[in-house]
């Protein structure tokens, strides 16, 4: 498989920027898949210890984790990794030292004040939540500043273009660790594991990776960067964060939001269920995931360039690597998805129809290929956010009507129409602002007409 990302994207010449190219994203899909593969060890592990009620708790704090790292990162990721690869090609380094710098401060000033401030806010809703639910959330948020400041660090390597290095710890180290930490804390309590515990495990390995992955970024960081006395431009970085920052709120919600309302409505047992079907709809866009983090460099870099030939090329072979290996995983999954769910246990069983539902959502969203990576690499951010945002209305709309009508299939639709919405409006802006076709086939008459109206 790694061999065949080289292929398409990559011949003879090492050194052709389609060389780098596909040597960084074959190894952030070997890394991708290895991690995939801990990610389901680790979500079998803990749905066939925890329970189905248990893996709800431990899931529904996870998520809400998920959705205030973005917030709490202040959406500083996208603009180290857009403006790194611009100061080392100019030799700015003062300016490189500056960003990281002040990301780094101003993202662990943030992410205490939200954990702190969320922790209180559970505590005084103690009344209205399980035991242990309050307990999971209290813990997950401890781990918010060091997420937060995690993702910071893998945003800076991956601007140096050290992608498969800067997700190392997090998607190697880490995920070994809490697994060994989970069975150890197993063998110690026995049926006393629960969501909280589990949660705890997860805290310890993420402050070690955190340790592990500053130490890395030390070495990796050029030595005239390391020199350099810190220069700030803080209100152009603030005017270009801030839709950013938005971008990755709306991003979250799409990908929160169904979990977090079913949850809220439904409880932790359903949201448990719901939270399988999606791990294993996740899947699908691993491999979009994996490209996309090698992409973002080389797609600012020919931008600024402006060899817009070159880009399209590389986003269109991108876009058929993508779709070639994720379309067999999502029909196996809508075909075979009930074998899929017995591993998890047979409570989890009852994911079936949603599993298929945000499969085919996932299906689409890996056709159209890297585009919302595109947009925001090349400026066009605000557009990005728009269409982010539409779905986001969308997505948390349909979640509130559906889910107290239809359960768990409903939150699974909403999330689906969210997806599908989403790439289709980001592919017509992309070929609007930039003429490039971001899907993997260039001569559809279907998509041909929409952008040209």
């Amino acid at each position: 498989m790694k061999n065949l990302v080289r292929t398409f994207l990559y011949k003879e010449d090492t050194d052709t920027l389609k060389g780098r190219l596909a040597k960084g994203a074959a190894g952030t899909f070997a890394l991708k898949l290895i991690a995939a593969g801990l990610a389901f060890i680790i979500s079998v592990l803990l749905a066939r210890l925890l329970g189905v009620s248990g893996y709800g708790i431990y899931a529904y704090a996870i998520a809400w984790v998920n959705f205030l790292v973005v917030p709490a990162a202040v959406g500083l990721e996208k603009l180290l990794i857009r403006d790194i690869p611009t100061y080392q090609t100019q030799f700015k380094w003062s300016l490189m030292r500056g960003l990281i710098k002040l990301s780094n401060q101003a993202v662990l000033v943030v992410s205490l004040f939200i954990a702190l401030f969320a922790i209180f806010i559970s505590w005084i809703l103690s009344s209205y939540l399980n035991p242990q639910m309050l307990l999971a959330i209290s813990i997950a948020m401890v781990m918010l500043p060091f997420i937060a400041l995690i993702r910071i660090r893998q945003a800076t390597m991956q601007g140096l273009s050290q992608v498969v290095l800067g997700q190392l710890p997090e998607m190697l180290i880490q995920p070994l660790l809490f697994i060994i930490l989970v069975g150890c804390v197993y063998l110690l309590f026995g049926n006393y594991l629960n969501a909280p515990l589990a949660i705890g495990a997860n805290a310890v390995t993420t402050g070690i990776t955190f340790i592990v992955g500053t130490k890395m970024l030390q070495r990796t960081l050029p030595q005239k960067t390391m020199e350099a006395i810190p220069e700030y431009k803080t209100r152009d970085w603030v005017c270009s964060a801030l839709p950013l920052l938005l971008l990755n709120g709306l991003r979250v919600i799409n990908a929160q939001a169904d979990i977090i309302i079913l949850g809220a409505i439904k409880g932790a047992e359903v949201a448990g269920i719901y939270a399988v079907a999606n791990r294993g709809a996740g899947l699908i866009t691993f491999v979009l995931i994996a490209v996309n983090a090698a992409l973002a460099p080389t797609i600012a870099s020919l931008y600024a360039a402006g060899d817009m030939r070159r880009l399209q090329e590389v986003i269109t072979k991108s876009a058929r690597i993508i779709l070639l290996i994720s379309l067999p995983i999502g029909l196996s999954l809508i075909l075979f998805g009930q074998w899929f769910l017995l591993l998890f246990g047979h409570g989890f069983i009852k994911g079936i129809t949603a599993l298929s539902i945000l499969s085919i959502g996932q299906i689409v969203n890996a056709a159209t290929g890297s585009v919302g990576i595109l947009l925001v690499m090349t400026g066009y951010e605000r557009d990005a956010a728009i269409c982010t945002g539409v779905s986001g209305v969308l997505n948390v709309v349909l979640n509130m009507v559906l889910i107290p009508i239809w359960g768990i299939e409903g939150a699974a639709t909403a999330t689906a129409s969210s997806v599908i919405v989403l790439n289709l409006l980001l592919a017509i802006w992309a070929y609007k602002r930039l003429g490039i076709n971001p899907i993997s086939i260039r001569e559809i008459s279907l998509f041909k007409k929409i952008y040209n109206k």
